[in-house]
């Protein structure tokens, strides 16, 4: 089963609404920091900075009332989440990577990833990244002003919100 997410920019940049099923179900805001509300009373803060350098494609989420422990570390598209391997728009095993060149990217979990934490991943893994493939667990579809859809399946769920957030700040804002 999986859940969708529609983000629409109502605003600046970095203001946008997320809704699923209808219902409006966080806010990011971009006041003093990237702020990611829920409409459940969670909130989170968006940082670019990962391992305290701004690199492409990369973010760090923590709860903004709690600790500094982030809830989601994405370096280079890569994200670990209960001890398996993501990458965002990654290229699934069953698809052709002629078939992937524009429109909807994936989420993928790659079972064959030989590290189990972004701190073990070497500067050679990095360079050949694109050649992993996984197992497709969600999509990322469209821009921020017409509506960026995010789908994720049930074992993305526990981080959907702030993945959601993060993969619209990576890959639909400039």
């Amino acid at each position: 089963m999986k859940a969708e997410y529609i983000v629409k920019r109502t605003g600046r940049v970095f203001d946008a609404v997320i809704s699923s099923n209808g219902r409006t179900v966080a806010t990011l805001s971009r006041e003093n920091s990237l702020r990611l509300s829920s409409a459940a009373g969670e909130a989170w803060t968006l940082d670019p900075r990962v391992r305290g350098e701004i690199k492409p494609f990369s973010m760090r989420v923590t709860l903004s009332n709690g600790p500094e422990e982030p809830v989601l570390t994405i370096m280079n598209h890569v994200f670990f989440h209960n001890a398996k391997a993501y990458m965002l728009t990654g290229i699934p095993e069953d698809l052709h990577p002629a078939d992937h060149i524009l429109g909807r990217r994936h989420v993928n979990r790659m079972d064959k990833f030989p590290f189990s934490s972004l701190e073990e991943i070497d500067r050679e893994t990095w360079g050949r990244l694109k050649r992993y493939r996984g197992v497709s667990v969600g999509t990322i579809d469209g821009l921020g002003l017409d509506g960026f859809k995010v789908e994720l399946s049930s074992e993305l769920e526990a981080i959907a919100l702030p993945l959601t957030a993060a993969a619209y700040l990576l890959y639909s804002t400039a």
